[in-house]
């Protein structure tokens, strides 16, 4: 629900609650002039949008606002990344930035479930992506302008040859997020192989 309906809907029905106190039951208007005040603002903050990340409401994360600020941004950049990918007319470029735009996703899930990683992810956020985002975008541009000059292509060549590079970049990113899981499987697996021997032995 946005913030201009909730408006809107608070106001009138505030003001239906005014016109039934002060003209049909006669009550005295300083009194009906709070209740309606009451009213709004009691709907207005009733219908406030609850956002939840991983289940938990943002007002109750601490730093919430600011880690909403920091996915909305980061699905802003997601976006562009798409829109620039299926602009691209060259099929292996277009490939890698389609790649690149669902490593991009799945990091994005993750800090989703795992909001307590988000500012640790600040550089993947405020570097990698915003980058990878005006990149391929300066690159549809080029590529629309439909100049084949020596200096365009190589832009154009450059850029196509920094989306695997990036793609890395991504992927060292997540695993660096996910250090924590895969330490926990690794010793999974090792207390597995040990049982197994011990079991082995008996």
């Amino acid at each position: 629900m946005n913030e201009t309906f909730r408006m809107l809907f608070s106001a009138i029905a505030a003001a239906f609650v005014f016109l039934v106190l002060f003209l049909l039951l006669h009550w005295h208007l300083a009194v009906c002039i709070l209740i309606c005040i009451g009213v709004y603002f009691g709907l207005f903050m009733i219908l406030k949008p609850s956002i939840k990340i991983s289940g938990i409401d943002v007002e109750d994360l601490p730093g919430g606002e600011e880690i909403q600020d920091i996915l909305n941004d980061a699905q802003n950049d997601l976006k562009e990344i798409y829109r620039a990918a299926k602009a691209i007319n060259e099929p292996e470029v277009r490939k890698n930035a389609e790649i690149l735009y669902n490593t991009g996703i799945n990091i994005l899930s993750y800090l989703k479930e795992n909001p307590d990683k988000i500012k640790t992810a600040r550089r993947f956020f405020n570097y990698y992506l915003d980058t990878a985002a005006k990149l391929l975008k300066r690159y549809v541009d080029f590529q629309d302008t439909g100049l084949r000059s020596e200096e365009v292509m190589e832009i154009l060549g450059k850029t196509a040859d920094s989306i695997p590079v990036m793609n890395k970049a991504f992927e060292r990113q997540f695993t660096h997020l996910m250090e924590g899981e895969l330490l926990d499987v690794e010793a999974d697996i090792e207390l597995l192989n040990s049982t197994l021997k011990m079991e082995g032995e008996k």
